[in-house]
């Protein structure tokens, strides 16, 4: 978990090497007391650390973004014009980057271009010895590339950048470095991971004309532990069974109990508590998903998901027009968290629960962001403590204002359509997995894999591992090799 959820989650803590946690505090007997001392009454929790002298004599921090149709809508924004028409959270960015123009002597700007191009122009301004740009925010398997082609700086040896800081997303943080190394990651500075962030929809029509759980009765079942795969299908085996329209189709007019995206399969391995991958005691990549307890559950998985009218998948399974959820023909859709925002306009409300557990034994529920984009530093960079003072005073002030403001105000207050909702947010984000085999290194190979499961809905684990495994070891092989090189080529080995 990347946050400081200012009304949800009070303090972060790391879980395992690839999930960001978040402790929360409760106030289990009613008195407003949670027995932990504020550290917000003692002291700014949000300082940046910085020296009190810390100017950058009008440096242009220029940032290189990505494009937001790369990423499904999601929103990705950085830098902010100023215009009276701002919604909240641009507003508050916009604050952000004022503020830390006006405290720090600097100026912010953007170019708005594809993954694929800025690291084109990255790399041409890497062998023209060139120091044009001060940050880069793209794709994963992009951001990955960049990073062996050695266009990135190392970021636990940038001036003034603090990783373990609750602003930088720890899962990110120890998920993506190799061999002691971090190019890239994941932080404060962008909403991007959350609104990638993998959730169920519960439409309440569907489940009153089914007799099924309302959505206080689920979000009580959450917070008891008890939201699982089981729970989950059995619900949608309610609602599919018997959903045919009468044309023995799959098609518009026809009723699901689940709708399912390419990277579902990818989404429940991860909420069941498995990994694609893990980390050695040197800090390098191994596959996982080849062990017999990941076999075990995909096999599980590959049963429950078999009827497609109980998990149905609309870019392989069909034809279709409409969307299901929308039209209450449907009882969930796995989504992301931007769906809520863009299901503004749907006419029947809906319940937002995290992604389920396995079984009720698992202790916390685990999220899964599919495809968001990552922050880097181009190596090319000469005013390194300019770069990294104002790379940190951005991302440590975003977490004061911009992330709440998502969170506790933009999602929670405007979009989700209930207080239960509300509630959900710390289960949605309170343990999020960052997995470099399926968002960065090696992401075309292993995600294309198991998102071709989902359309045979077929268990083909060790098929891929014989097929890919040779070649995903040498993939992180290289990688290690590479980042100890750059590292020395740095003046950081």
């Amino acid at each position: 978990m990347k946050k400081t959820l200012s009304l949800f989650l009070a303090a972060l803590a790391v879980g395992s090497v690839f999930v960001g946690c978040a402790k929360t505090q409760h106030d289990p007997d009613g008195t407003g007391s949670t027995g932990v001392t504020d550290p917000a009454q003692t002291e700014n929790p949000y300082d940046p650390g910085l020296p009190e002298d810390f100017r950058c004599n009008g440096y242009d921090f220029v940032i290189m973004n990505s494009n937001q149709h790369e990423i499904a809508g999601i929103l990705n924004d950085i830098y902010i014009e100023y215009s009276t028409e701002l919604d909240s959270v641009s507003e508050a960015m916009y604050k952000r980057n004022s503020y830390v123009e006006d405290t720090y002597d600097c100026t912010i700007s953007e170019i708005d271009e594809s993954s694929p191009v800025i690291s084109s122009k990255v790399n041409e301004s890497f062998h023209a010895g060139t120091d044009d740009y001060s940050l880069v925010n793209v794709i994963g398997n992009i951001v990955y590339m960049m990073a062996n082609d050695g266009l990135l700086y190392n970021l636990n040896q940038l001036d003034h950048v603090d990783l373990t800081k609750p602003w930088w997303t720890q899962g990110s943080v120890n998920g993506y470095s190799m061999a002691g190394l971090l190019f890239y990651a994941s932080s404060d500075l962008t909403i991007c991971d959350d609104e990638g962030t993998a959730i169920i929809m519960y439409n309440k029509t569907v489940a009153e004309n089914h007799r099924l759980e309302s959505p206080d009765e689920m979000y009580d079942l959450v917070a008891e532990g008890g939201w699982t795969w089981d729970k989950m299908f059995s619900q949608a085996r309610a609602v599919g069974t018997g959903g045919d329209n009468g044309d023995s189709l799959l098609n518009d007019g026809d009723r699901f109990g689940l709708i399912a995206m390419d990277w579902s399969y990818i989404g429940m391995m991860i909420s069941s508590g498995e990994r694609f991958s893990d980390k050695n005691e040197d800090d390098i990549l191994e596959i996982r998903f080849n062990s017999p307890s990941f076999v075990d559950v995909l096999d599980t998985l590959v049963d429950y998901t078999k009827q497609k009218r109980t998990f149905l998948c609309p870019v392989y399974d069909g034809q279709f027009r409409q969307d299901a959820f929308k039209t209450d023909n449907a009882l969930m859709i796995m989504q992301v968290t931007a769906h809520v925002r863009n299901s503004r306009d749907m006419e029947s409300d809906f319940a937002v629960l995290p992604m389920p557990k396995y079984t009720e034994t698992q202790e916390y529920y685990y999220s899964y962001c599919p495809r968001v984009t990552y922050v880097g530093v181009p190596s090319t960079i000469r005013e390194t403590s300019y770069v990294g003072g104002i790379l940190e005073a951005l991302t440590a002030k975003s977490s004061e204002i911009v992330i709440p403001e998502y969170l506790n105000v933009a999602l929670s207050e405007r979009f989700m359509r209930d207080e239960g909702s509300k509630r959900m947010v710390e289960y949605i984000f309170g343990h999020t997995v960052y997995d470099p085999l399926v968002s960065s290194l090696c992401w075309d190979t292993v995600f294309g894999a198991f998102t071709s499961m989902v359309k045979s809905r077929t268990n083909m684990v060790i098929n891929i591992y014989n097929k890919y495994g040779t070649y995903i070891n040498a993939q992180i092989a290289e990688a290690a090799e590479k980042y100890l090189e750059l590292a020395a080529l740095q003046g950081e080995g």
